[in-house]
Formats: C-alpha cells, sequence, structure tokens
C-alpha cells in the first residue's frame, strides 16, 4: 500500500457516506498516513575526513547525493568519500561542487571518479592559471578528465536543482557567494547592527576568498558551508544586511582558521552546532574557538580531529572523531529528521547521537 492510498480513500469518503464505507475510508486514511510516515526520509551530511581539506556529503530525502569538494589527491581521501556514500547506500554522486581550486578541496576529482560515478560538476569558473598552486596545471587536467570537459559555473543567488520529496519540507541550496562576490541585499532588509563592529583584515589575493558559499535549507534545519572564503568577503554576506540568517550548523570556515571565521559572520548566524573539517595540524584555530565560547549561547563543537597543536581548545573526547595520528579517518555524521525539526550528530556510522531541535 502506497502513500496514495490515502488520497484515494479519501475520495471514497467525498463520494459516499453510509456509515461502514466512512469507517472503511477513515482506517484507509489512518493506515496510509502512517505507511507515509514511516516511508518518509530525513536528510543526511556527512563530514569526511580529509585530514585538514574538505569533502562534505549530503543525501537527501529523495535520496540525491551533493558532494561539496572531495579532499587531496591521492587514494587515501577518495576512498574515505567512497566508503561514506557505500555506507550512505549511494551508487553514484548525482553532483560535485568544488568550493575554490585548491588542491584538499578539488585534488581528488579523478580519484574519487574512478570509485563511483560522478554525474554532475559544478565551480567557479575553471581560470586559465593559479598563481596560488605551481601543481594547478596537472590538477586541473585530472579535474577535466574526471569531468570529462563539461562543468558548470555558480554565481551568487544560484540554486542548485535538487529533487524535492513529495511529502516533506522544501529543500534549497544556495550559492550565497562566488568569485569574491556575494548575494545582492534584499530590498527594504535592515542594516544588521552587528556589521558596526567590523575590523578589516588586508586583502586576500589567494582563490580563498573566490570560494563558493552554500546555504542548506531543509525546512526549518539551515546549514552553512562557505568553503575556504576569507575575512573581508564574510563580512559582506551579513552587512549591510544579514543575507544568511540563524542557522542550525556550520560548517567552520576554512577548517577553522583565523584569517576566515569573522567575529561579527559568527555573532550573526549563531549556529547551534560547528563542525571544524581540521586536521591535527591544520584548524580548530584557538581565536575561533574562543569567539565560538562567547557567543550569547555557544555552539556545540564537533571536530574531525584533535588539535594536537593547542590540545586545550579541544571539546571533550566524544565530540572528536579521529584523537590519535595514525587515524581511523572517521567521520562526523548529522541526520535531520523528515520533519526538519531535530538533528542528530554522531560520530562513525554507529556513534552516541546528541540530539539538538533547529531554531
Amino acid at each position: 500500500m502506497s502513500c496514495h492510498l490515502s488520497r484515494l480513500a479519501s475520495h471514497v469518503v467525498g463520494l459516499r457516506r453510509p456509515s461502514a464505507i466512512l469507517g472503511l475510508a477513515v482506517a484507509l486514511v489512518l493506515f496510509a498516513s502512517s505507511e507515509c510516515m514511516a516511508q518518509r526520509r530525513g536528510m543526511d551530511i556527512y563530514f569526511v575526513d580529509t585530514e585538514g581539506g574538505a569533502a562534505t556529503l549530503i543525501v537527501t530525502p529523495s535520496g540525491e547525493s551533493i558532494l561539496i569538494d572531495c579532499g587531496n589527491p591521492d587514494d587515501r581521501d577518495a576512498d574515505r568519500i567512497a566508503q561514506a556514500a557505500k555506507d550512505a547506500r549511494l551508487k553514484s554522486i548525482d553532483s560535485l561542487i568544488l568550493t575554490h581550486w585548491h588542491n584538499d578541496h578539488y585534488g581528488g576529482a579523478l580519484a574519487l571518479s574512478k570509485r563511483i560515478p560522478i554525474k554532475h560538476f559544478y565551480d567557479r569558473g575553471i581560470p586559465d592559471k593559479l598563481a596560488d598552486d605551481p601543481n594547478f596545471p596537472a590538477l586541473i587536467a585530472a579535474y577535466r578528465e574526471a569531468s570529462l570537459g563539461i562543468s558548470m559555473s555558480l554565481h551568487p543567488g544560484d540554486l542548485l536543482r535538487v529533487r524535492q520529496s513529495l511529502d516533506g519540507p522544501a529543500l534549497q541550496l544556495k550559492t550565497l557567494s562566488s568569485n569574491g562576490e556575494v548575494i545582492a541585499d534584499a530590498p527594504g532588509a535592515p542594516i544588521n547592527p552587528l556589521g558596526s563592529a567590523f575590523e578589516a583584515q588586508p586583502v586576500d589575493t589567494s582563490d580563498n576568498a573566490n570560494s563558493l558559499g552554500f546555504l542548506l535549507t531543509f525546512g526549518s534545519f539551515k546549514f552553512l558551508d562557505l568553503g575556504d572564503l576569507t575575512w573581508n568577503i564574510e563580512y559582506k554576506l551579513i552587512a549591510p544586511t544579514d543575507k544568511i540568517g540563524r542557522v542550525d550548523v556550520y560548517q567552520a570556515t576554512h577548517h577553522g582558521l583565523d584569517i576566515s571565521n569573522n567575529p561579527v559572520l559568527l555573532r550573526t548566524v549563531r549556529p547551534r552546532v560547528v563542525v571544524f573539517s581540521n586536521g591535527p595540524h591544520k584548524g580548530a584555530n584557538p581565536a575561533v574557538v574562543s569567539s565560538l565560547k562567547g557567543l550569547g549561547e555557544p555552539p556545540a563543537v564537533f571536530q574531525i580531529h584533535s588539535n594536537l597543536d593547542n590540545p586545550e581548545v579541544n571539546p571533550v573526547a566524544e565530540f572528536i572523531a579521529n584523537s590519535t595520528e595514525p587515524d581511523a579517518g572517521r567521520y562526523i555524521k548529522i541526520s535531520v529528521a523528515p520533519d526538519s525539526h531535530s538533528y542528530t550528530v554522531r560520530i562513525g556510522a554507529k556513534g552516541k547521537a546528541h540530539r539538538f531541535t533547529t531554531h
């Protein structure tokens, strides 16, 4: 029996009124409704361990898969992403989105494509050259091989086309930033009073400042991933008006380095949960951790790795996926309920579930 049975039962009620038929129709509605609830799926987000790179796998309620970044150009990261996809029961990656052209975010594209099919490729546009990385010519050639030379550029305001579930909350993945530009202020939006505390840093000429940034909305659940976007461009997202709003989960920008994670942005989006896609010697910077702890409602912080250089900033052990070197390559998994009103965070596939409600 399918969810469509509820519609059939309602039709029967509309046609005839005898008590026996009415009772049968009501029973069918209740049975079908309970079955629909059992069949409805939530959304999962996997933060894969790429040793201080990034690979964030999103599996929507319809079973569609979106991978934001794909780690370093080696077998290790490709194997770990492929394992997360296997755990998610995926046979392919529907969309691979690359936030920018640094090897710890896009270098694994070719290796990954040899492990699992990738259907669509998205990026900020391919530059002719990249001063940041002398290996760019070889790595971009590998990316073109993986994508068969076909990819789509994303711009501020673009929405990735995603399948909607018939009975669940609306799902949207919006591009917030690209190539140093951000989405426009909404007409009539109020000035963000927190913006007056901004102090600029020197202009960032690296490709980090060009990062694609995204806001994923599933009903009342909001997830913010800004790639490696840096301080001054982050500010443009929340000033003069706030273009993001409060979020539930924030993937700490740039692995949690302090040339990103502008405190004005953190005070504006006020996440309930923060995930550091850090390495044992990269990210989870003490200044960023201090800014998060200073929020009115400090978020729960989860880390892919212990910070071995500054262990005093680490959360309790059960909030850390990998505590030693060499590590087990465990991921952090967020599971959002089908109604979008709550979610759990766990280490690996079977770790303890830490429960949160959406704002």
